[in-house]
C-alpha cells in the first residue's frame, strides 16, 4: 500500500500541471469553492499504482489551503496542501491514517535545479471549458514541442499541492503568464493530460483543510541511497 501511494503522489502533481509548480500566493480575487477534473495518469503510472488510466479528481481551495479528492488501490486518498505552513498531508480514509510528507529535502533539491528555458506563446484563441472561458497558451522547454495549456483567469492562481514541496520557486511559464488556473493540458501527441469538467463556487468548511483528530500518523518510507 505504501509504495502505491507513493508513485501515486508522484504523478497526481506532474499530470495537473505538466509537472511544473506555481507559486504559493493567491491572487487577490481568490477563488473558493472545488474543481473536478478528469486526469489521465498514462499507462504506466496507472499500471505502477494498480489504478484505471483515467481518474476523477476533485480539487478544493479555501484561502491558498488544498484538498485533492482522489481514488487510489487501497480505497480514497486525500491529498492536504497548507501552504502556510509548508506541509503537505496524504490521508487514507479506510485506514484512517496519514502520512506528513517531510519538505526540507525537497525543498534544497528544488534550490539547485537551475531555471530552464521555457517559451511562452498566447495564442489568442478562446475556449469554454466548464462553463468558464480560458485561452490556449503554448508553453515549450528547450526543443521539446510544446504543450497546450488553456487557462482561465477566472479562478485566481493555481495553486499545485505539490508546491508546498518545492518552496514556492515561481516557473520560468508561470513568471510569463502570470495569474492563471489550467482548465485543460494537452500534450503534444493530441493527449489530453487533465480538463475540469465542473466548477462550483462555494464557502467550504475550514475541517476540510485539517487532519481528522481520529487519523493516526503513519512514517513515511525512507528510499534509500542506490548501492
Amino acid at each position: 500500500m505504501l509504495c502505491a501511494t507513493r508513485l501515486l503522489i508522484r504523478a497526481l502533481p506532474s499530470t495537473l500541471v505538466l509537472c511544473a509548480v506555481m507559486p504559493l500566493a493567491v491572487a487577490a480575487q481568490a477563488f473558493e469553492g472545488s474543481v473536478t477534473m478528469r486526469v489521465n495518469l498514462g499507462a504506466r503510472a496507472s499500471a505502477q499504482v494498480g489504478a484505471a488510466a483515467t481518474q476523477q479528481l476533485e480539487y478544493q481551495v479555501r484561502g491558498g489551503k488544498v484538498r485533492v479528492n482522489m481514488g487510489g488501490p487501497m480505497g480514497g486518498m486525500v491529498m492536504l496542501a497548507v501552504p502556510q505552513e509548508r506541509k503537505l498531508y496524504m490521508l487514507m480514509a479506510a485506514q484512517q491514517t496519514y502520512m506528513e510528507v517531510p519538505m526540507a529535502e525537497a525543498a534544497s533539491a528544488a534550490s539547485s535545479i537551475p531555471e530552464p528555458d521555457v517559451r511562452v506563446t498566447r495564442t489568442g484563441k478562446k475556449e469554454t471549458i466548464a462553463g468558464l472561458s480560458c485561452e490556449h497558451v503554448l508553453v515549450a522547454q528547450g526543443k521539446a514541442p510544446p504543450t497546450d495549456m488553456c487557462i482561465t483567469t477566472e479562478l485566481g492562481r493555481y495553486v499545485d499541492p505539490g508546491q508546498v514541496m518545492r518552496a514556492g520557486a515561481v516557473p520560468a511559464w508561470q513568471k510569463q503568464i502570470g495569474d492563471g488556473f489550467p482548465l485543460k493540458v494537452t500534450q503534444p501527441d493530441g493527449t489530453v493530460m487533465m480538463e475540469a469538467i465542473a466548477v462550483e463556487k462555494k464557502r467550504l468548511s475550514n475541517d476540510l483543510f485539517s487532519v481528522p483528530s481520529n487519523y493516526n500518523k503513519m512514517a513515511v518510507p525512507v528510499r534509500r541511497p542506490p548501492g
